[in-house]
């Protein structure tokens, strides 16, 4: 069974082939490539995660995340960890399956709509197809909350680790 953590959040990561955390200087080095949080292989497609957690009980400066959420900021950001965490696969040569990029936002006050809204604005930035390419940068992207992540992926694939709930 392989679990991941993440801030305060626990993934597992059971039904994957593999899941890495791919957020490291062991993988990565000096790089100053940006990378999201987790690669998860499955048998055909990858699962590249990024976990954004303003509700963290120890999080620094949720009103600071939520100004890069409402401004572009957050967005060019999403999508450059995205660009750089494939380039690295291509260029590794660990790109042999569609690719599914999946952003948590762990905060409960934020509203479905925007997050809807950001979605489309990640989908933009990416950008995941473009008339000149034989294939697609990536095969689905989302923005989820947590409920709408244990929602899509099942109840136990992701706990608050402050709650205590194993």
């Amino acid at each position: 069974m392989t679990k991941l953590v993440e801030l305060d959040l626990e993934f597992d990561f059971s039904d994957a082939i593999e899941a890495i955390q791919f957020d490291d200087t062991a993988t990565h080095g000096s790089s100053g490539m940006k990378r999201v949080d987790f690669i998860a292989e499955y048998e055909s497609f990858y699962r590249l995660i990024e976990v954004k957690d303003p509700d963290d009980p120890v999080a620094s400066n949720p009103n600071a995340f939520v100004q890069k959420l409402r401004s572009d900021e957050l967005i060019r950001s999403l999508a450059g960890k995205y660009r750089d965490s494939l380039l690295f696969r291509i260029l590794s040569n660990k790109c042999n399956k569609d690719m599914h990029y999946v952003v948590l936002i762990s905060m409960a006050s934020l509203e479905p709509a925007l997050l809807l809204s950001k979605q489309d604005a990640l989908n933009r930035e990416m950008p995941i197809n473009h008339e000149n390419w034989a294939m697609s940068a990536a095969k689905s992207s989302i923005i989820l909350n947590l409920e709408q992540y244990k929602r899509h992926f099942g109840e136990n694939s992701v706990r608050r680790i402050s709650d205590g709930n194993i």
